[in-house]
């Protein structure tokens, strides 16, 4: 095989209908995963967005059989968290849009080491276009998902009303659920009064009737306790009032004497 590249080995081809040489970039992979054994899988990298599963096997299967073929993008490629939805992912039309973001890389796990070895030892691989068949992938790729872009309205509102219809059945029952849990009674007998609740029914049982009794109690006692402390407050008042009168009185007899004597400065 021709000179590394940083580390990499240019592995070239050519795509059916342009003449134009392309290049992927191999090398061992070096992981630890126990489903990618270092001894037995090829890293890729300088994959194209349009590259399948498919087009890698036929560049890479005539040297020998292929055990798992894994194209994903590159960490540093993948888009920002912000970027995620929250829709159902199983949608057709309200699901999250997948963002291809530059080239792509690549793990091939061929199913015996010597498969691998050999994938470095042809010395004509970067010289030698390989002709790739175009499936489902580049131009006819896009044309497709132009095509589906087109949102048949009738398949739209067969999914809504579905989507609505089991909505609402799920509102109901919890609907259902959470009136029969509030019209249960606790342990002390007592039902809890809610927005579903028709006419509030309260328990006889001798618990229940002796909390009422109770409440009457404390609450007699406590008018008793205000009207006591009422009538303290009249009183106080009424001696304020007294004491103030007083003083006034005191005020203009010192006021009359003043004047008798010539001695009244108001200012």
């Amino acid at each position: 095989m021709s000179a590394l590249i940083e580390g990499f080995f240019p592995f070239s081809y050519k795509i059916e209908g342009n003449n134009a040489n392309r290049y992927l970039f191999l090398k061992k992979h070096e992981g630890e995963e126990e489903n990618k054994p270092s001894d037995r899988t090829l890293f890729i990298i300088n994959v194209p967005q349009f590259f399948n599963d498919r087009c890698l096997k036929h560049l890479f299967a005539k040297f020998g059989d292929i055990e798992n073929i894994d194209i994903h993008v590159h960490s540093h490629m993948k888009p920002a968290s912000g970027d995620k939805t929250s829709h159902n992912s199983e949608s057709k039309f309200f699901g999250p849009q997948p963002k291809e973001l530059g080239c792509k890389v690549a793990h091939i796990v061929f199913k015996d080491s010597s498969i691998l070895e050999a994938v470095f030892k042809v010395n004509d691989v970067a010289t030698i276009p390989r002709k790739l068949f175009m499936f489902r992938v580049g131009k006819n790729k896009f044309i497709r998902a132009y095509n589906n872009s087109f949102i048949d309205a009738q398949q739209l509102q067969d999914e809504i009303s579905d989507f609505m219809k089991e909505y609402d059945t799920k509102q109901e029952e919890e609907k259902q659920k959470e009136k029969e849990k509030l019209e249960e009674p606790d342990e002390e007998g007592w039902v809890t009064v809610s927005k579903y609740s028709k006419k509030p029914k309260i328990p006889r049982i001798e618990s229940v009737t002796n909390r009422i009794l109770d409440k009457r109690k404390a609450a007699q006692s406590r008018l008793h306790l205000l009207a006591f402390y009422k009538n303290q407050l009249r009183d106080a008042k009424m001696e304020e009032i007294r004491e103030l009168r007083k003083k006034f009185e005191n005020d203009k007899a010192k006021i009359a004497v003043m004047r008798s004597s010539r001695k009244f400065k108001p200012f």
